[in-house]
């Protein structure tokens, strides 16, 4: 008895701790309203990016070298398993590995100059799937529904004419041996250059405020340009030592290899370390207190997860989520890191989607300059 009366006077004893911190919550609205709307809207976003309609589909290229009605109706059963979305269908093989060296699309399958009359005439033949191996998910995926494709085939022409067997042949283009850490490099780098940079700096000028040493700067002859570039020039050496540093250690540690040069790929992470930072800079400017920001940076990681391909290949999801991904920095960065470091491409072919990084800097650091206050609140 005792034992329960002294557990409820401690229990009593943080009632006003409860209180006091509710209170606090209740006196800051921005932050009440970002606990509610953070969840919902993450919510909403899933579902539309994830669960709408046109989701699910891989786009390839064909190569019809056969050009009869055996290779017409195969296509039809690519399209039928609705796994697929055909971008184009070539009459050349060089087309096809065309369509997949340049990104357009993630595979190309080759039907061969005599596949109808050897299905007419009951001849075992094959048909050729050469594939980018620098996703190995998805690689794995298109490979799996071909050779289900290529079944359903068989038994429709086995039927007809007798076929002993049809074969998917599988050829990589881009890395045969690429292992599964290295495919996982370019989402470690879009995680530590999104996450560290935009948290780290989105507090700062915050933490001046809250501190007190804001009014520092307001009596020094010192300008808004100033605070913004001095801040992101400190947060930029300190971060991109993080990116570095985790690059060596996988290649030091657990032996990946990567076919782009290190140039290439510091160059590729600079530009989207800025633009962290800017956004994390902006955050900063709009959030009154530290806690917003850091909701805030989380809130736009969650976002930037979701839509940067980086769980589930943006092309394979709805339009919605291609729509939302398109506005997501992060999703540009994945994609041309993957070029370069498993692809072996340059800086200078990955030039797209570094103009729209760039794009996306420069208006979180106009819009930063504009909103930034040289007063204390």
């Amino acid at each position: 008895m005792i034992e329960l009366e002294e557990g409820i006077r401690k229990g009593l004893r943080i009632i006003p701790i409860v209180d006091k911190e509710i209170r606090q919550l209740v006196r800051d609205p921005k932050t009440i309203l970002m606990v509610l709307l953070m969840p919902i809207t993450v919510t909403i976003l899933f579902g539309y990016g994830y669960g709408g309609k046109g989701a699910g589909k891989y786009p390839i290229t064909v190569v019809d070298l056969d050009g009869g009605d055996g290779a017409f109706k195969f296509i039809q059963e690519l399209r039928n398993s609705k796994m697929f979305e055909i971008k184009a269908i070539y009459k050349s093989k060089g087309q096809g590995f065309s369509s997949v060296y340049s990104g357009k699309v993630y595979a190309s399958l080759i039907i061969p100059e005599t596949f109808t009359e050897d299905l007419m005439r009951g001849r075992p033949t094959r048909v050729e799937l050469y594939y980018d191996a620098s996703n190995p998910t998805v690689a794995q995926m298109i490979m799996q529904a071909v050779g289900v494709v290529t079944q359903q085939f068989q038994e429709w022409a086995a039927a007809q004419f007798g076929t002993f067997a049809i074969t998917p042949m599988f050829y990589t283009v881009y890395g045969p041996k690429i292992k599964k850490i290295e495919s996982f490099i370019p989402t470690l780098m879009a995680m530590i250059l999104q996450m560290v940079p935009t948290s780290l700096i989105s507090v700062s000028i915050c933490r001046e405020r809250e501190k007190g040493t804001f009014e520092q700067f307001i009596m020094t002859p010192v300008s808004v340009f100033d605070i913004i570039f001095g801040k992101l020039t400190a947060y930029f050496f300190a971060t991109i030592s993080d990116a570095i540093l985790s690059l060596f250690t996988a290649i030091l540690l657990f032996d990946v290899k990567l076919k782009g040069t290190f140039l290439d790929m510091t160059i590729v992470s600079t530009i989207f370390l800025l633009n962290s930072l800017s956004l994390g800079l902006l955050i900063s400017v709009f959030s009154r207190n530290q806690l917003q920001a850091y909701q805030a940076s989380i809130f736009s990681f969650i976002i930037f997860m979701l839509f940067s391909g980086v769980l589930v290949p943006v092309d394979v999801l709805s339009s919605e989520a291609k729509l939302i991904a398109s506005f997501v920095p992060m999703y540009y960065f994945v994609t041309a890191f993957r070029n370069v470091s498993l692809k072996g491409w340059s800086y200078l072919m990955v030039l797209d989607q570094l103009t729209v990084i760039s794009m996306f800097t420069f208006a979180f650091l106009a819009l930063s300059l504009r909103f930034l206050r040289m007063e204390v609140t």
